[in-house]
């Protein structure tokens, strides 16, 4: 009985579609956070005297503080929309996924 449950679900279009549009949003935000984190970390290997600078003459704060509270505000940010597209696009294919079998 359980078996049959979680083939209908395998085998539902809903469920084939949601698995191709999370995939899609979550391979998206992978690569960026990929590209925002290992560019922070690259830069900061390899051109750490530009992180040392100061934003401005007389300031205290250098770019390195200011691109690395970027970096987290960019995580934040990602995290929101990540579960912005989960309510909005998923949770709706799911719940009908949910609903046709049962």
């Amino acid at each position: 009985m359980q078996k049959d449950i979680v083939q209908q679900v395998l085998n539902h279009p809903k469920y084939v579609e949601l698995v191709k549009r999370r995939t899609r949003v979550s391979m998206i935000f992978f690569a960026t956070a990929l590209i925002i984190y290992s560019g922070f970390i690259l830069t900061l290997a390899y051109l750490p005297d530009l992180f040392a600078q100061p934003l401005g003459e007389g300031w205290t704060m250098s770019v390195g503080v200011l691109t690395g509270i970027l970096v987290v505000f960019s995580a934040v940010i990602m995290i929101a929309l990540y579960v912005h597209f989960s309510n909005k696009h998923f949770d709706p294919l799911l719940e009908q996924v949910v609903r046709d079998v049962e």
